[in-house]
């Protein structure tokens, strides 16, 4: 997470125009301790916040936190309805303890009658897991959770095919080329709207095209030596975006994106 006074530094420049604030990019956000005080600020600023998490640390003094914040949105990532299925993706992870914590979290919604965070139970569709979804319908539905979102999954070196590519290809990204191999099911067309939409802020201040940029090959601008507002209409920013319109696969990073 960005430092407490470059966090505050930017949300200050940048109130005017930022609505949606999206706290999370490869990692855990609770493991910061002042998380839930950068939320804060950012609502008190009138900006929608929004977060996702393992669901790990959703304990009674967290829970508590979080109703207080003004957060909005909370993701919750959990791709197994039974322990043996959901370690399988989720490495080291405990199913039990997360439905423990989502079940907390939405009792102590209610009993304050409030409606934020909307919760969100999101599921990775793997070769894995796609099994599971009718019971993992009826128990989303017994928890009350706002909504229950079936996501495809990106998979690294998937020409050669994967376990985790699930058998019906409603749910994959990719399907069979015809040739033992795989493709992107959506062709890669030059443009995309993200460019224009939002952009995506490391823990070290940089700032990167998307979420798609996971090791920041593509740094556009720095936010402790420039505003975002210069970043985002700087010469290397629209240089990249014009490459999206002239050839996007020639863009590492865009070569397995199905937006």
């Amino acid at each position: 997470m960005l430092q407490d006074q470059l966090f505050e530094k930017v949300i200050l420049q940048s109130k005017s125009y930022l609505t949606w604030l999206h706290l999370y990019f490869q990692g855990e956000p609770f493991l910061n301790p002042r998380f839930l005080e950068m939320v804060k600020f950012a609502d008190q600023n009138k900006i929608f916040t929004s977060t996702s998490t393992n669901a790990h640390y959703l304990d009674k003094v967290t829970v508590d936190k979080i109703l207080k914040s003004g957060l909005k949105q909370l993701i919750v990532s959990m791709d197994g309805i039974t322990q043996e299925v959901y370690q399988q993706y989720r490495v080291g992870g405990n199913l039990e303890k997360v439905q423990k914590g989502l079940k907390l979290l939405i009792e102590e919604r209610e009993k304050i009658v409030n409606n934020y965070p909307r919760v969100i139970l999101q599921f990775l569709v793997t070769g894995q897991n796609e099994h599971q979804i009718p019971d993992l319908k009826s128990w989303a539905k017994k928890m009350k959770v706002d909504e229950l979102q079936l996501k495809t999954t990106q998979v690294y070196d998937f020409e050669e095919g994967s376990e985790l590519i699930p058998s019906d290809l409603g749910y994959s990204r990719y399907i069979p080329s015809g040739d033992g191999k795989w493709k992107l099911k959506k062709k890669l067309e030059n443009k995309c709207w993200r460019m224009w939409q939002g952009a995506v802020v490391t823990w070290d201040g940089q700032v990167v095209p998307c979420c798609f940029d996971k090791d920041a090959s593509h740094v556009m601008g720095e936010l402790k030596s420039q505003t975002l507002m210069a970043i985002w209409n700087s010469n290397s920013y629209q240089a990249f975006r014009n490459q999206l319109f002239m050839d996007r696969s020639q863009i590492e990073i865009c070569r397995n994106c199905t937006e």
